[in-house]
């Protein structure tokens, strides 16, 4: 794999697509300094991930954005592309090559692409992270990098190892695997923490249950009563509902009524409001013709006083037209008088401009002449010049021609020295190459047996590890099944415990004196006694509820707790028996076995066993029991339940007063001795899945080393044959490069020997243009002179040519301008008169209008006086009428108190009906109450519920209700849900229990994942620190002949947090500190520790940034061997100002930076043999 290719667009300096094509061996880029080389470097790093501006040279990262310069504008975004050739596929894409690309925006925003495929970094660094490529990597040697090696902390100086040894990847998984295992402890605390609680919670909800059940049955009586009271009030609204129907039918007919009323006393009082209105409209009219009559009188005045005014604004205007006719008269002598002047001024510019035109005639032939002469003189002063700079060209071009053959003569010169010290440098390299080639080959056969060896062992060892997990498989097989049988066992003990204290404690009374006076009770009667179990059913029958008894420790401590407890009057039974009562003796006349024998009882207990069954003798059969001898006080029982006293037989039992207890307690008891035996068998099932478990662990820890060794002598034997072919390439290289030399050592004296009659011919030719040059220069010294005269002669000539063009000019536009102001003059002055003549017609006008307004002011008094009286008429009818008005108003005004009075009537009656409605409604309230209640449960119907029989004793059943009401409350509150609650939350647990189990399995195989990791990185590392302190002394001893050097670990009992020191020493030199080294000294050393990096891992290309800088000509040429050595196994992009350098490479990449301030690249590959250029 190598670098094929790298694209740049918009790139720091490239603001145009700079496209860079590469090939295995040496590249050289070169240029000026500022021309952008190092960008190239830095785009490199860039599209491999760095994130850093400081890295890129740069302030922030949009810097690496091409900024604009004096000639061209910003651009929005810089984009790098860098194309892998992947045809080996040593990375993990099944291309065969790989195109990384980056782009970022001005904007901020960036994108990573493989094969024009959006992707994320990370994406990118995975595929890398095997090929030794990368932002982290000592690939990219940028500018100043190189002296941070040496100036670096022996810790950061680590990483240059960890590099060759290819740990960034296990680092990676350990840090996922770490990340994991913190995820996991959180979980872990969290699911804990949840387990406790959900354990805290469900003993609170135990009791819940017991009190939800209890509630429930409270309820249900509740509700039954509350059921029959809301029948018996149903029936009673039902009542009510018929008496309050038949007082809304009365309310409804009264309201009737009065609405009838109350309509005929509205249209009465209707009529009168129309007449009224009537009336109104009469008198309105004659309101109308008045204010008509009064408006007509108003209009007269106001026209009157206009007529006035008019006949006064006439006299105004003819005073104003006879003072503007005066003025205009004025104006007219002053424009007659400017017109006169105008007339007599052209006449005087028409002449000045006949006489300038007659100098401009004169002056005109003779300036262009002058011109003329002028302008040939230019033309040949010009072609002179041409022929001038063109011999100049030549003689420069001959000259330096001449030079270049000369350089090329002394380089020839220069080189075949050069040559012959290289050529003996090579046939030694020849040798070495040989021992080495051989010593190479000899390990391969080596490694071919050891690891023959290594993949038997690892077959083994993954037998083993199947064989571990199929025994690991089967234990844990048996320790689930055992884990199983013991939760069974613990839930149903569990159960059991729990149903036996309910069944206890479900007489209050008997609760009370067990919790009350537990001190004084030895035992239950039921604790103490065990019945074999063909007949518990018959001796459970004959307790009953005995069986619950409490067993006081004396008769006097017995008769204690009934003192305390006889008067509270608390519910329920209960049976106490004395510890010490006076037991049953045995009647040797009964038939039968006495039962109490037959039972095993608690020592100390078996008085009271003795008092309760001491009666009872068990026979065969009721017949046999029949037939016995009756015995006073003996009662016959037989072992399927039946009891012969007397000469009477009982048989069975109350199913609802026997609860199973002695067989509860037998299974109990078995469970509490089968629970320990569990135990044993399920740890023992641990112990030994535990042993499966570390057994598979060191099976795969035996498999993974086998396979670690396996991988080591495989990585071993690849690079060994990689070092074989490297060598073999070598080796064919270096024959090939001494015939080569040799080849151009023979080029280079047939290159001198040719250069030779070309040096005579341009030294001819420059002597030829030097002579004609000088001819050149005297010809246009003599033209400059002459052109100087006639310069100065046509300069005088046109000045004046020009003083008379000017004047001509100056002439004739005052003539322009005064004939063009006496037709405006004219046109003003025929203005004037026109406004004079208009001005006297309108006063003649005016004069004969005021003789016509006169007697219109006579005609409008006596219409003003006619107006008034009509007016006088209109009002006095008008007071007329209102008078009647009044008259119908009083009636009307009667006529409304009866309608009010109607309405009052209605509004009682509706008041009336209302109340019907608002009882209705309270009794549909009270209904709907009644019905919700009889339905509440959500299954009765209401028809079925009707015909439930009404309570006997209503105040009773309020009563009853109201105690349950009460008892209820006394509860508090009730958790509806309790079982649901308790059956999830139980599940919840068991399910959290078995995650806790995962995790804990889960963060035991991350921990052996983190140590098999470190394992596997410290062998790495240690073993690459023996290979690359190896390279690193071989390197040195070569740059520095005599000189010795070796790397250090500052830690070497902690190899994985160790630093690393460099510890070198020149020849004849001893040097304490790195630091006291010189620059060039420094700097091969730099290169001597990362070149032995370089060889111990080799990576696809590596990109050096004017690394030899600081190198004298003696060091620079044990540099280039090492770099020709180096480049024989990978590709190298180097960046340099040193010609030697240049003249090594395979391909010369050239960056310039024109006056835009962008950067350009130019190619040239190089012949090897010839060292001349193939292509551009």
């Amino acid at each position: 794999m190598y670098l094929k290719s790298l694209t740049l667009k918009g790139f720091k300096s490239f603001a145009d697509r700079a496209h860079m094509t590469f090939e295995p061996g040496l590249t050289v880029i070169v240029g000026p300094n500022g021309s952008g080389k190092s960008n190239i470097s830095d785009a490199i790093l860039w599209v491999l991930g760095e994130q850093s501006a400081k890295h890129l040279r740069g302030q922030a990262m949009e810097d690496v954005i091409f900024s604009g310069s004096s000639a061209r504008k910003p651009v929005g975004v810089a984009e790098v592309t860098l194309v892998l050739d992947n045809s080996d596929h040593m990375l993990p894409v099944d291309f065969n090559e790989v195109a990384v690309t980056r782009r970022m925006y001005r904007s901020g925003e960036s994108e990573y692409l493989i094969n024009s495929s959006p992707c994320r970094l990370m994406d990118i660094q995975d595929i890398l992270h095997d090929s030794g490529l990368g932002k982290d990597t000592h690939s990219i040697i940028s500018q100043g990098k190189l002296d941070a090696i040496l100036q670096s902390r022996p810790e950061e100086r680590r990483s240059l190892i960890e590099e060759a040894a290819g740990i960034s990847k296990h680092k990676r998984r350990k840090e996922r695997a770490l990340k994991k295992i913190k995820a996991m402890d959180e979980h872990l605390t969290r699911a804990r923490d949840i387990n406790r609680e959900i354990n805290r919670q469900l003993k609170p909800l135990e009791r819940q249950v017991d009190r939800a059940r209890k509630y429930k049955d409270l309820s249900t009586r509740a509700n039954e009563l509350t059921q029959v009271l809301a029948v018996d009030e149903l029936r009673q609204l039902q009542a009510q509902w018929s008496d309050l129907e038949t007082r809304a039918k009365e309310s409804a007919a009264a309201l009737e009524l009065a609405q009838y009323r109350l309509g005929e006393k509205e249209r009465e009082l209707e009529k009168l409001q129309v007449m009224l209105e009537e009336k109104g409209l009469f008198v309105g009219d004659l309101g109308e013709q008045r204010r008509h009559m009064q408006d007509v009188v108003g209009r007269i005045g106001s026209d009157m006083r206009l007529l006035e005014e008019k006949g006064r604004n006439m006299v105004t205007r003819l005073s104003d037209m006879r003072g503007t006719l005066s003025g205009s008269e004025h104006q007219r002598k002053r424009t007659v008088d400017e017109l006169g002047d105008i007339n007599r001024q052209l006449d005087e510019e028409r002449a000045s401009a006949r006489v300038a035109s007659e100098d401009v005639e004169s002056a005109a032939p003779a300036a262009e002449a002058l011109h003329a002469r002028r302008h040939e003189l230019d033309q040949a002063v010009s072609d002179l010049t041409r022929e001038q700079r063109e011999v100049q060209r030549a003689c420069d071009a001959a000259s330096l021609e001449l030079a270049q053959v000369k350089e090329t003569l002394s380089n020839a010169e220069l080189e075949d020295g050069m040559y012959a010290s290289r050529l003996e440098q090579i046939e030694d390299e020849e040798q070495t190459l040989a021992a080495s080639l051989a010593s190479r080959r000899q390990r391969v056969e080596e490694l071919e047996t050891d690891l023959a060896k290594a993949r038997v062992e690892r077959d083994e060892a993954k037998a083993a590890v199947q064989v571990a997990l199929d025994a690991c498989a089967q234990l844990r097989d048996r320790e689930a099944a055992a884990r199983a049988k013991l939760a069974d066992a613990q839930t149903e003990l569990s159960g059991l415990a729990k149903l036996d204290r309910r069944l206890s404690e479900a007489s209050p009374l008997a609760a009370r004196i067990t919790h009350g006076y537990g001190d004084r009770i030895a035992a239950k009667l039921g604790d103490v006694l065990e019945a074999p179990h063909e007949i518990e059913t018959l001796v459970e029958g004959l307790l009953l509820q005995d069986i619950d008894g409490l067993i006081a420790n004396s008769e006097r401590d017995m008769l204690e707790i009934v003192s305390r407890v006889l008067g509270d009057g608390e519910a329920g039974s209960a049976l106490l028996i004395a510890k010490d009562i006076a037991p049953v003796g045995p009647c040797p006349d009964a038939a039968g076995e006495r039962l109490v024998d037959l039972l095993k009882v608690r020592d100390g207990f078996a008085p009271v066993v003795s008092a309760l069954l001491g009666r009872f003798y068990l026979v065969g059969s009721v017949e046999e029991a029949l037939e016995a001898a009756p015995v006073a006080g003996v009662t016959y029982v037989t072992p399927d339940g039946a009891r012969v006293a007397g000469g009477t037989v009982r048989l069975g039992f109350d199913s609802d007063r026997t609860s199973g207890a002695l067989e509860r307690k037998r299974r109990m008891r078995e469970l509490e001795n089968l629970i320990p035996d569990l135990e044993v068998v399920y740890a023992h099932a641990q112990e030994l899945s535990s042993d499966a478990s570390a057994a598979v662990d060191a099976s795969r820890e035996n498999e993974s080393k086998t396979s670690g060794a396996i991988s080591e002598l495989e990585g071993e034997r690849s690079s060994v044959l990689a070092e074989v072919g490297r060598l073999e390439h070598s080796l064919s290289s270096k024959s090939s490069e001494l015939a080569q030399l040799k080849r151009r050592r023979e080029q280079a004296a047939a290159a001198v020997r040719e250069a030779q009659p070309r040096v005579d011919d341009l030294t001819s030719r420059r002597d030829a243009a030097r002579e004609r040059l000088e001819v050149i220069a005297h010809e246009l010294d003599d033209a400059h002179d002459e052109l100087e005269c006639v310069r100065r002669d046509d300069a005088e000539a046109a000045g004046k040519l020009a003083d008379a063009k000017v004047r001509l000019a100056r002439a004739s536009e005052r003539v322009k301008s005064l004939s063009s102001r006496a037709p405006e003059l004219e046109r003003r002055l025929e203005s004037i008169d026109r406004r004079i003549h208009g001005t006297e017609q309108a006063a003649r006008s005016l004069e004969v209008l005021k003789l016509r307004v006169d007697p219109l002011h006579d005609r409008y008094e006596s219409l003003l006086e006619r107006a008034t009286d009509w007016a006088a008429r209109l009002r006095d009818q008008a007071s007329l009428e209102e008078a009647d008005s009044a008259s119908l108003k009083k009636t009307i005004e009667d006529a409304k108190g009866e309608v009010a009075r109607a309405k009052a009537f209605v509004d009682t009656a509706v008041a009336s009906v209302n109340d019907c409605k608002v009882a209705r409604g309270k009794l549909e309230v009270q209904v709907e109450s009644a019905v919700k209640a009889i339905t509440a449960d959500g299954t009765t119907v209401l028809e079925e519920a009707l015909m439930l029989p009404a309570p006997d004793d209503r105040a009773a059943a309020e009563r009853e209700l109201n105690s349950l009401a009460r008892q209820i409350n006394n509860l508090g509150p009730v958790n509806q849900v309790a079982m649901e609650e308790y059956e999830t939350l139980k599940k919840r647990a068991d399910y959290i229990s078995e995650q806790l189990e995962d995790l804990e399995s889960a963060r035991k195989s991350l921990t052996k994942i983190t140590s098999a990791i470190d394992r596997k990185m410290r062998t790495s590392f240690l073993t690459t620190f023996e290979k690359v302190d190896e390279n690193f002394q071989e390197i040195f001893s070569m740059l520095f002949p005599g000189g010795q050097a070796h790397l250090e670990m500052t830690d070497p009992e902690h190899p994985a947090d160790t630093g690393i020191e460099v510890v070198a020493q020149p020849r004849g030199k001893r040097i304490a500190k790195m630091m006291l080294m010189s620059g060039g000294e420094k700097s091969l050393t730099a290169l001597a520790l990362l070149f032995a990096v370089y060889r111990t891992r080799t990576v696809p290309f590596y990109v050096l940034d004017e690394v030899e800088a600081a190198l004298d000509d003696s060091n620079l040429s044990k540099l280039i061997g090492a770099i020709d050595y180096l480049r024989q196994s990978t590709q190298l992009l180097v960046i340099s100002h040193q010609r030697r350098t240049m003249e090594d490479a395979d391909v010369l990449y050239g960056v310039s930076m024109q006056a835009d301030g962008v950067s350009r690249v130019v190619s040239q590959k190089l012949d090897r043999e010839t060292g001349k250029v193939v292509n551009a």
